[in-house]
């Protein structure tokens, strides 16, 4: 059965034995119990839910769709989440003439050549605890520390699953024409998905 944690909740994520070496993994939003526009909406990103990880006070990751069972690590503390904290992740849908740029619950027609290959880490997906240790050593520049001889190549494309932390993430926005410089708050705002809607869960 799957837990219920409120947003805000914190947890401790062990990166190594160290005991404290551990990265703070942030509860954003489960979308399970948002709205139900707003669960229509994120379905395609999965059963995932939203979290931001940090590292001794440094965001190592803004945002990013977590496998729920994450959710089994105990909690820590809380920490208020304000709209400005919700920066979901974006992600391609579809291909070709078809593609969009799926950036939270806002859609971007990209009109795409359909020879391009879309790396699989621009496609929706979530992370495991696992993965989220790993993905955040990386972030930290300690990739050697991965003991999978395959995430340590400085080649590899590590698998975010959002676009806007690939190589040449500009470049895919720039297709979705995404104004320059424009927030997450700012996209949903303009497409009638206001994030402040997200922070309130819905009552069943």
């Amino acid at each position: 059965m799957r837990r219920s944690v409120a947003p805000g909740s914190l947890l401790a994520l062990p990166l190594t034995s160290a005991e404290a070496d551990r990265a703070e993994v942030r509860v954003l939003l489960d979308p399970s119990h948002a709205e139900r526009s707003a669960q229509k909406n994120l379905r395609i990103f999965g059963d995932g839910v939203l979290v931001e990880v940090r590292y001794r006070g440094q965001s190592l990751i803004p945002g990013m769709w977590a496998d729920p069972r994450i959710l089994q690590i105990p909690v820590e503390g809380h920490e208020s989440v304000r709209a400005a904290d919700l920066r979901l992740p974006a992600v391609i849908l579809g291909s070709g003439a078809h593609a969009q740029l799926a950036w939270g619950e806002t859609r971007w027609p990209m009109a795409l050549d359909s020879a391009l290959a879309i790396p699989q880490s621009c496609r929706p997906g979530v992370h495991s605890a696992a993965q989220l240790r790993r993905l955040a050593l990386v972030a930290l520049g300690r990739r050697d520390e991965v003991a999978l001889t395959l995430w340590q190549d400085p080649a590899m494309d590590v698998p975010w699953h959002d676009v806007r932390l690939v190589p040449h993430a500009a470049a895919w926005f720039s297709a979705a024409q995404v104004p320059v410089g424009m927030r997450y708050a700012d996209a949903a705002d303009w497409q009638g998905f206001p994030v402040e809607r997200l922070l309130r869960e819905e009552h069943r």
